[in-house]
């Protein structure tokens, strides 16, 4: 079984989507083969991001969310009509996938990523109490993400076989500083907005690993809607060697 495969359920799988692959583009690797199963993922992963009209699939990048709720023991949050940014740029590395296609695990590097939106806060952030609600803006450096995902494949109303993601499990990790700024905290009060500031920014990893998974589901969440509708629409035996 040829690459071709594989990087298909990739993509599919995070939701990088595309009605055909360049012109002229042939993956020569066998999927055994991870050093050039990486290479020519991280070659095919710019021609997957720009989705479908014909389907109303929209891109990945910029990803819109409405939503996303985090109720984290001491700290309450709500992010609103949120815009990231980023994904073009990502890297794909230690690409697996089980020889009955059920089971695909990969690890992302992205270098920059933002996030802008309306925020709803209350609690404590680590140490320091915090609440307000505005405008926000969340800038990081590096952002590695280990995904794991299973899928499993179903009969369409033609008989012709289609894939869908099941679930996912993610581990995130920041490798370089995050830099936050949330407008209207505590009310306008400079001197408790500008103490906040500080201790997230100079705390940026344990603020992260405080706050990121509700955020980071929600983004993974809404790229595997988008995967799965696509996955509805097109058979694999149209888009795979089988």
């Amino acid at each position: 079984m040829f690459i071709t495969l594989f990087f298909t359920i990739f993509c599919l799988s995070t939701g990088i989507l595309s009605s055909s692959l360049p012109p002229g583009f042939t993956l020569p690797c066998d999927i055994s083969d991870e050093s050039c199963i990486n290479k020519f993922a991280n070659i095919l992963l710019p021609h997957l991001f720009t989705g479908i009209q014909d389907l109303e699939i929209p891109s990945v990048d910029p990803l819109y969310i409405d939503k996303v709720i985090g109720d984290i023991s001491i700290l309450k949050y709500t992010f609103y009509n949120s815009t990231i940014v980023g994904f073009k740029k990502c890297k794909v590395s230690n690409l697996k996938l089980d020889k009955e296609f059920t089971k695909l695990s990969y690890d992302l590097i992205c270098p920059h990523l933002i996030m802008t939106g309306i925020y709803d806060i209350t609690g404590r952030l680590v140490l320091l109490p915090v609440e307000g609600n505005g405008d926000f803006k969340m800038t990081s450096g590096k952002y590695f993400i280990h995904v794991e995902s299973e899928l499993k494949t179903t009969k369409g109303k033609t008989d012709k076989i289609h894939a869908h993601i099941k679930n996912f499990k993610l581990k995130c990790e920041p490798q370089e500083p995050l830099y936050f700024d949330f407008k209207n905290l505590f009310n306008g009060q400079k001197d408790l907005s500008d103490t906040v500031h500080k201790f997230a920014n100079e705390n940026w990893q344990e603020v992260a690993n405080q706050v990121q998974d509700p955020l980071f589901y929600a983004i993974m969440k809404r790229i595997v809607t988008i995967s799965n509708k696509y996955l509805k629409h097109v058979p694999l035996e149209d888009i795979l060697r089988m």
